[in-house]
């Protein structure tokens, strides 16, 4: 598919995300069964985070938390994707009745060339906020892969950015243009991917690090089977299409973080998901490590 015709099917969306929030006190009933208003009590120990217009409930906190607000962030990172794009697709969707907002920021005119050569990899930034507790402040720079639509993040100098909700959002914004220039220098490093063969012994390797689990199962393993079958169906899937080599092995690892089935909460997957991929291949032993390449905003 021409990637001038899937550039285009990239949809703007941007929700309702900006609206005013209010903190309130917590309160309680003493009695579950049988109450009135009267009995309303408050709890010292938590509050609650609600929007200003009608109450709507959002989330409860510590007292010791102070909310930074969607537009509060929303609002600098879009002025400053403008300096550094003249072609950029907002998304930004509002979660559970307002209580999480995630928000994709992709460049079409920022773009490097798929290591196949049949598609193109545009620079994104994404945001996540909540307000239930989900999320903290963070921010995510990484790729889109143009060709299949399929939102596979990629590896390169993929940069996190967290905050915790402390009543202002701090970040510095010149960062974003020095990594807008690695990103565009990733193209070699892709191709060296698609042209170094894998091992079964690498892939089994690196698919228990991220199957990891602190607790042994029945069988006496420490990995979680069922993530670990996936990744392999992906592997398979990925090996027969690409070949045997690193991008065919990252790009069956974005596929299970970018598309998690059988889970409760799907973006909170993602996040977790993505995490144990950056940890992984900041291992001096992985396969994928590069000193200094994969690390925060």
């Amino acid at each position: 598919m021409n990637h001038i015709q899937t550039i285009t099917q990239l949809k703007e969306r941007i929700d309702d995300y900006d609206f005013d929030i209010k903190t309130l006190p917590m309160c309680g009933y003493q009695d579950r069964m049988n109450y009135t208003y009267d009995d309303m009590i408050e709890c010292n120990d938590r509050v609650m985070i609600v929007k200003a217009e009608d109450n709507q409930y959002l989330g409860n906190h510590s007292p010791a938390y102070r909310p930074v607000k969607n537009k509060d962030i929303i609002q600098p990172i879009w002025d400053m994707m403008k300096r550094q794009s003249n072609d950029i697709v907002p998304n930004i969707q509002v979660l559970q009745g307002g209580q999480m907002m995630l928000a994709t920021f992709t460049c079409r005119d920022i773009q490097i060339q798929d290591p196949q050569l049949n598609g193109y990899i545009a620079f994104r930034v994404t945001v996540r906020n909540s307000y239930n507790g989900v999320w903290s402040v963070m921010i995510t720079a990484d790729g889109f892969r143009i060709w299949c639509l399929n939102g596979c993040t990629t590896a390169d100098k993929i940069a996190n950015y967290t905050q915790k909700h402390n009543g202002k959002f701090y970040y510095n914004f010149d960062h974003i243009e020095h990594l807008v220039q690695e990103f565009r220098g990733n193209e070699q490093r892709y191709r060296e991917w698609y042209n170094t063969p894998v091992t079964s012994h690498d892939v089994e390797s690196m698919f228990n690090k991220l199957a990891y689990t602190p607790r042994p199962t029945v069988d006496g393993k420490y990995r979680n089977e069922t993530q670990y079958q996936k990744l392999m169906q992906h592997w398979g899937d990925y090996q027969h299409n690409i070949g045997n080599n690193k991008w065919a092995l990252y790009n069956a690892v974005t596929h299970w973080i970018s598309h998690p089935v059988d889970v409760k909460n799907k973006h909170k997957t993602t996040v977790e998901r993505n995490s144990k991929l950056l940890s992984y291949m900041n291992r001096p032993n992985s396969m994928f490590y590069m000193k200094g390449s994969y690390g925060t905003i």
